[in-house]
């Protein structure tokens, strides 16, 4: 009996001799999405009210609640009777959970029914705590009459008023 249980010990020394022993600071943590959602249609509400529509090809979560659009949205806004008022659409996106702030990038643009009114820009920041929108980049506004440029704007999330920081030209449209 004692000889398999010296049998068995030699293997099984041999066997954890041969185990590589990796510490926890030597483990590279996994930092990518924990989940990815396609062809999403997503509606926010508020006392029942839909306020706003999102959709987008692809969406990827991430440990921290950020959320991802490689493929970019399409966000439309609702006002109070219920009908769009304005729409944001960006090629990329990326929602900043903590912070409560998106960030949309390549072709932005925010057009505003009301005022028949469309912003064209690179980067566009939305903080909707404040209903606020902004950049410092190059802007160009469309109006029924004007197309306005320049560099910085901040804005109503519907678009409703608008300013450009630091405006750069103004070409007025004719009938």
């Amino acid at each position: 009996m004692s000889k398999y249980i010296i049998h068995f010990l030699l293997i099984m020394a041999g066997f954890f001799s041969c185990t590589e022993t990796r510490s926890v600071d030597d483990m590279t943590l996994y930092e990518g999405p924990i989940l990815e959602l396609t062809d999403i249609v997503t509606y926010y509400s508020d006392s029942a009210v839909v306020r706003l529509k999102l959709e987008a090809p692809k969406q990827l979560e991430f440990e921290n609640n950020d959320s991802e659009f490689p493929e970019g949205l399409y966000l439309e806004f609702y006002d109070k009777d219920g009908s769009v008022s304005s729409t944001l659409e960006a090629n990329y996106a990326y929602k900043y959970n903590k912070e409560d702030k998106w960030r949309a990038l390549r072709n932005v643009i925010v057009s505003n029914f009301e005022n028949e009114e469309q912003l064209h820009t690179e980067e566009l920041f939305w903080e909707p705590k404040k209903e606020l929108v902004y950049t410092n980049k190059f802007v160009r506004i469309e109006t029924e009459d004007q197309i306005l440029m320049g560099e910085g704007m901040e804005a109503s999330q519907d678009f409703s008023w608008w300013r450009i920081l630091d405006a750069r030209g103004t070409i007025s449209l004719d009938e």
